[in-house]
C-alpha cells in the first residue's frame, strides 16, 4: 500500500497535528540555512539473494552489514521476498521497533533529483523538513482515506486551528469478513459505527481521546456511545461489552490516537473487515472537499440517524469488505497495470519493471515472460532505525542466474549515499 502522495505543505500539516496533540517534531517556522556541504559522506552497497517467498532480509545502511533476524532498531531497510518479486520496509510503525521511516517512495523523485540533495532533512527547495516527513509504515483499513491525515474518520485544521473535526461516516464492521448471505449482509454480527469526537480526558479538550457511537445491526434500538484515552498507546476495543481488552483477547476495533485499525488482515489474527456504508449529507461538495462550515457546526446529535438509516450502502459480496493491510512508502502503487485480463504491457514498479511475455522480455535482454528489471532512476530517501541518519537508495541491479529463467536465483544490488548521525 501506497498512501496518495502528499506535497510538503500536506506534511507540514501532519506535523502541525502531531504538535498539537502532544507529539513531537522541529518548528518549521525558521529553518536553518541551507548546508555549504554535501552532508551524504558515506556510500554503502548491499547486494543479496533473493530469499524464498515470505523469507526477509534487513540492512543496516550505517555499518553497511545485514542484521540478522531484523531484530532490534539497528536495521534500517528490510526487504520481504514474494517469490519472484519483492517488498521493501522501514524499521518503524507496522515494521519494526525502530523510528525509521521513508520521504516518498521510488515514483515520487528520481535518483538523478535525489543525488542533487547536500541534506536529507532540508529540501533544496522548500528548506527545512520536519520528521513527521519520514512516514512510518502502517496500516491501511476502511478507516483510512486520502487527506492530508490519511483518515477516512476525520478532517484536519479547517479553520487553520490545527484540530481534528469528526466527519460523522457511517463504517460498517464484521467479525467474519469470509461469509456473506445472497444479499450481502453478512452471516456473522456486524455493527455500524460512527466516531463522534477526538477530544475528552478530564478537561474535555485533550487530544487523543476518540469517542464511538455504536449499534449492533441485529438490535439497531441500542445505541452504545464511549470515550476511550488512546493518547499514550493502542487501546483494544470489544464492541460486544464496550469494553478495553488486552491484545490478544477478543477485539474488533483498536484506537492509537486519530488512527484506527481491525482485527484482521495484517493487523490480527482475527477475520474483522469494514465498510463505509454512508456519508453523512452535507459535509463533502459535488468535488469531494470538506463544507467547512458543516462540520464546525455539527453535534453527534445531528447523524445520529445515519446510524440506523435504511440507505446504509452494505457490501454486495465477501470480497468488497476491506481488510487491514500494512504497506510503506517504500512500496509504490503499479502504473500500467491492466484493468481486466492479464497483463501484455511492462508494467512499472518504481525500483523494477516487470516484463509479463517473453517478447517484452527480450527487448531489455531477458530470455523469458514474467522477469523483472531494476528501474536505477526509481529512489527514496530513508531515516534509519535508530532515527538519526538518513540515506538515499535507489535499486541499481536485479540479476538471473539464468537469463532464460523467471524462477533462478535472483541477486539483488540496492546502493545508498548515507548522511551518518551527527
Amino acid at each position: 500500500m501506497k498512501r496518495t502522495s502528499l506535497t510538503l505543505t500536506a506534511t507540514l500539516m501532519s506535523t502541525l497535528l502531531l504538535v498539537a496533540c502532544g507529539g513531537g517534531g522541529d518548528d518549521p517556522a525558521d529553518p536553518p540555512p541551507p548546508p555549504d556541504s554535501n552532508q551524504f559522506t558515506k556510500k554503502a552497497t548491499w547486494t543479496f539473494t533473493l530469499p524464498a517467498a515470505e523469507g526477509s532480509l534487513c540492512y543496516d545502511f550505517d555499518a553497511a552489514a545485514e542484521v540478522e533476524d531484523c531484530a532490534g532498531s539497528a536495521w534500517d531497510v528490510k526487504v520481504t521476498s514474494g517469490g519472484r518479486s519483492a517488498t521493501l520496509w522501514t524499521n518503524s510503525g507496522v515494521s519494526g521497533s525502530g523510528k525509521g521511516g521513508a520521504f516518498g517512495g521510488p515514483f515520487d523523485r528520481s535518483w538523478t533529483t535525489l543525488a542533487t540533495w547536500k541534506d536529507a532533512t532540508i529540501d533544496p527547495v522548500d528548506g527545512a523538513m520536519p520528521d513527521a516527513v519520514y512516514f512510518k509504515d502502517s496500516s491501511k483499513s476502511a478507516f483510512t482515506g486520502t487527506n492530508a491525515i490519511a483518515s477516512a474518520a476525520f478532517e484536519y485544521d479547517l479553520k487553520d486551528d490545527h484540530q481534528l473535526y469528526p466527519n460523522y461516516r457511517v463504517f460498517l464492521i464484521t467479525t467474519d469478513s469470509g461469509s456473506v448471505d445472497p444479499v450481502g449482509t453478512p452471516a456473522a454480527p456486524v455493527y455500524a459505527l460512527q466516531v463522534i469526537g477526538y477530544y475528552g480526558g478530564a478537561g474535555g479538550t485533550a487530544s487523543g481521546h476518540p469517542t464511538l457511537r455504536w449499534v449492533d445491526r441485529a438490535a439497531p434500538g441500542t445505541v452504545h456511545e464511549k470515550e476511550y484515552d488512546a493518547s499514550n498507546g493502542k487501546v483494544y476495543v470489544n464492541l460486544a461489552t464496550g469494553e478495553k481488552v488486552a491484545a490478544d483477547g477478543d477485539w474488533q476495533i483498536a484506537l492509537d490516537r486519530y488512527t484506527i485499525s481491525l482485527n484482521g488482515g495484517d493487523s490480527g489474527s482475527g477475520k474483522v473487515a469494514g465498510f463505509v456504508g454512508k456519508i453523512p449529507a452535507g459535509f463533502y461538495d459535488a468535488d469531494g472537499k470538506p463544507i467547512v462550515d458543516r462540520f464546525v457546526n455539527a453535534r453527534p446529535a445531528d447523524t445520529l440517524a445515519d446510524l440506523t438509516a435504511a440507505d446504509i450502502e452494505v457490501p454486495a459480496k465477501a470480497s468488497n469488505w476491506e481488510n487491514d493491510t500494512n504497506g510503506s512508502e517504500l512500496n509504490a502503487d503499479p502504473k500500467g497495470l491492466p484493468v481486466g485480463g492479464p497483463p501484455v504491457n511492462p508494467i512499472e514498479f518504481g525500483w523494477y519493471t516487470y516484463y509479463p511475455t517473453v517478447a517484452t522480455a527480450q527487448t531489455v535482454g531477458l530470455g523469458a515472460a514474467h522477469m523483472l528489471k531494476a528501474n536505477p532512476e526509481g529512489a527514496s530517501l530513508v531515516r534509519s532505525g535508530e532515527g538519526n541518519s538518513y540515506a538515499r537508495m535507489h535499486l541499481t541491479e536485479i540479476r538471473y542466474a539464468d537469463l532464460a529463467s523467471n524462477s533462478s536465483a535472483q541477486t539483488w544490488t540496492i546502493e545508498f549515499d548515507v548522511q551518518p548521525a551527527k
